[in-house]
C-alpha cells in the first residue's frame, strides 16, 4: 500500500476508505468480520495470490478465527476450484466420449 500511496495517493484512498466502509460502517455488518476475512482469505487463495493470502491470514489473529476454520476455508476453496475446472472441461470431454478415444 505504501507503493501505491506513493504513485496514486487517490486510488491509496478510495481502496482503505471502501476497506473502512466494510469493516467499520454499521450498514455493511451483516455479515460478520469473521467471515469477510474467511472469504478474502479464499478469493486471494484462488486467484493465487500469495502476498494477499498471507496478509489475510495474519489479519485473523485478532478476529477470532481459530487455524482450523482458516485450513477449512482454503481446503473447501481448493475443492471448488476444482469443481470449477471439471464443469469448465465438461462440454470438452463430451468430445472424448463421442469419439470413443
Amino acid at each position: 500500500m505504501d507503493i501505491l500511496i506513493e504513485f496514486t495517493p487517490e486510488f491509496a484512498k478510495m481502496q482503505m476508505d471502501e476497506k473502512a466502509m466494510l469493516f467499520k460502517n454499521d450498514n455493511y455488518q451483516a455479515i460478520l468480520k469473521k467471515y469477510k476475512l474467511l472469504a478474502g482469505i479464499a478469493a486471494a487463495a484462488v486467484l493465487n495470490s500469495n502476498n494477499c493470502t498471507r496478509m489475510r491470514i495474519r489479519q485473523v489473529k485478532g478476529a477470532g478465527i481459530t487455524a482450523r476454520e482458516v485450513t477449512g476455508a482454503i481446503m473447501a476453496t481448493g475443492f471448488k476450484k476444482q469443481a470449477v475446472v471439471l464443469d469448465t472441461v465438461n462440454n470438452s470431454l463430451q468430445v472424448l466420449f463421442e469419439n470413443k478415444m
